[in-house]
């Protein structure tokens, strides 16, 4: 009895294990799967700009995957202000690591009025995900970062959607 559960126990995980980029017995795998290297923000008064974030990321399957696409949403002292999503196509083997560099373009309404205030340090935050391709599936692996930035820039409130 005990042998004929074991078997059918292994046949199930063997099973639902067969998903792809499934990690079986790692529920929270894709959580970990990206860490934010670096960030930086650069609004300019003239409505351009530009968000460079430096990832690593981990497969965390045992098959090979392909990294297709970042999207994110940035926020400056709790507001809102930019959100976006770029297509990427890197391989990325078996439990592999990859640095991964994304710079989005960020656009603004130009600055108005009499002048733009000086630098002062900011709390940025940006989140999202990476999305890895195992074939025809699809798996996001969700990301965070909190730091306190020195901009000298960030563009005014508009319309009821900045938060």
């Amino acid at each position: 009895m005990r042998a004929r559960r074991a078997v059918l126990a292994l046949l199930c995980g063997g099973a639902l294990s067969g998903c792809l980029g499934s990690v079986p017995l790692r529920p929270r795998a894709y959580d970990e799967a990206v860490r934010v290297e670096s960030v930086a923000v650069d609004f300019r008064p003239d409505g351009s700009g530009v968000l460079d974030v430096a990832l690593e990321v981990t497969n965390p399957a045992s098959e090979a995957a392909t990294v297709a696409a970042v999207d994110f949403e940035l926020r400056v002292d709790g507001r809102k202000v930019a959100t976006g999503a770029q297509q990427v196509a890197t391989a990325l083997g078996p439990d592999a690591k990859l640095p991964l560099r994304v710079l989005f373009p960020l656009a603004s309404e130009p600055a108005t009025g009499a002048g733009v205030a000086e630098a002062a340090p900011r709390t940025v935050l940006v989140r999202g995900g990476v999305v890895l391709r195992f074939g025809g599936t699809e798996r996001r692996a969700p990301f965070q970062d909190a730091r306190r930035l020195t901009l000298a820039f960030v563009p005014p409130p508009r319309g009821p959607d900045s938060d």
